[in-house]
């Protein structure tokens, strides 16, 4: 009587120890891997909140535009981890942190809540030179009409792990741009400041 699972000797699969090697191959492939994936990371997260930026930033100066009225952005730093910055009509900015949507100084464009927050992205942080921050746009061209943003007018964000820096300028005539600040932790694809 033949059996179906008669297996000869060559057929037999794999044995305890190669199994072994090959999953301690793994770990340390998944070892070697980490750091480079967190860092990948983690340069992908500040460019992400320095394109966030530019576009909130671009957002009001398009809102100025398009209802006729001065917007102002203001941004509210703690530290750099703890920071927002938000957006509303008129040129006496707003309190990003104000969570009432009734209060005068809550931040909106138009009844929405027009407001972004470091606690979207925790692995970056954003340092400033002054605490709190105002800068307001023209109705007519998207120009600055009242710049409280100290002189260069910019946001520097850096990753948690030191290794990335973007700055966020906004120049007087309303241009938007993003740059290195610094060639050590230069982030691909962008110009140096």
């Amino acid at each position: 009587m033949s059996s179906k699972y008669n297996l000869s000797a060559n057929s037999r699969g794999f044995t305890i120890l190669e199994l072994v090697i090959v999953m301690m191959i793994i770990a340390i492939g998944i070892a070697l891997a980490t750091p480079f994936y967190q860092d990948v990371v983690q340069r992908r997260d500040t460019t992400s909140q320095a394109e966030g930026l530019v576009a909130f930033v671009s957002f009001a100066q398009s809102e100025a535009i398009k209802y006729n009225e001065i917007v102002s952005v203001h941004l509210t730093w703690t530290d750099p981890s703890d920071w927002c910055i938000g957006a509303n009509e008129g040129s006496a900015g707003c309190d990003c942190t104000e969570t009432d949507t009734g209060a005068a100084n809550f931040c909106s464009l138009n009844d929405v809540a027009t407001i972004m927050r470091s606690t979207e992205n925790t692995r970056s942080g954003m340092t400033t030179p002054s605490p709190d921050r105002t800068l307001a746009f023209d109705p007519v061209r998207g120009t600055m009409t009242i710049a409280d943003f100290g002189t260069n007018h910019s946001m520097v964000l850096d990753s948690d792990n030191g290794n990335w820096s973007l700055r966020v300028d906004v120049e007087e005539t309303g241009r938007i741009l993003v740059c290195n600040p610094d060639p050590d932790k230069a982030v691909p694809g962008y110009q140096a400041c």
